[in-house]
C-alpha cells in the first residue's frame, strides 16, 4: 500500500489532513500512486504560503504544487489529473528540462 505523507517544509515535521472531505481525495491519491508504481507520495507545506503543497513522488521533490483546497474541499475529481501533471514534471526533470521550468 502506498504511503501518503504531509510534511512542513520549515522543519520537516509530519502533520495530518483531518478534514472530513479529504478522505476521498487521499484514497484517490493512494490508488493513483499504486497504479503508477510509487510507494510514497509526500506533500510539503510551503512556509511562505500554507495553502501550497509541493509534491514529492518517491524520492523526487518536484517543481509542482497542489493547493490545500484540493484536500479540504474534497476535490477528488481533479486530483488524478494534478498528479499526472506532477508525474510529467518528474519526467521533464529526469530528462534535464527542469532548468527551463523555473
Amino acid at each position: 500500500m502506498a504511503e501518503i505523507k504531509f510534511r512542513n517544509e520549515k522543519d520537516g515535521s509530519e502533520f495530518e489532513i483531518t478534514h472530513a472531505r479529504a478522505a476521498r481525495v487521499l484514497a484517490d491519491v493512494r490508488r493513483w500512486a499504486e497504479q503508477n508504481g510509487f510507494a510514497r507520495v509526500t506533500f510539503w507545506r510551503d512556509p511562505a504560503d500554507e495553502h501550497r503543497f509541493w509534491v514529492q513522488l518517491g524520492e523526487d521533490r518536484l517543481n509542482y504544487w497542489i493547493h490545500a483546497s484540493t484536500f479540504t474541499e474534497g476535490k477528488h475529481e481533479t486530483i488524478e489529473m494534478q498528479l499526472d501533471y506532477a508525474r510529467g514534471a518528474q519526467r521533464r526533470s529526469a530528462a534535464g528540462y527542469e532548468r527551463f521550468d523555473k
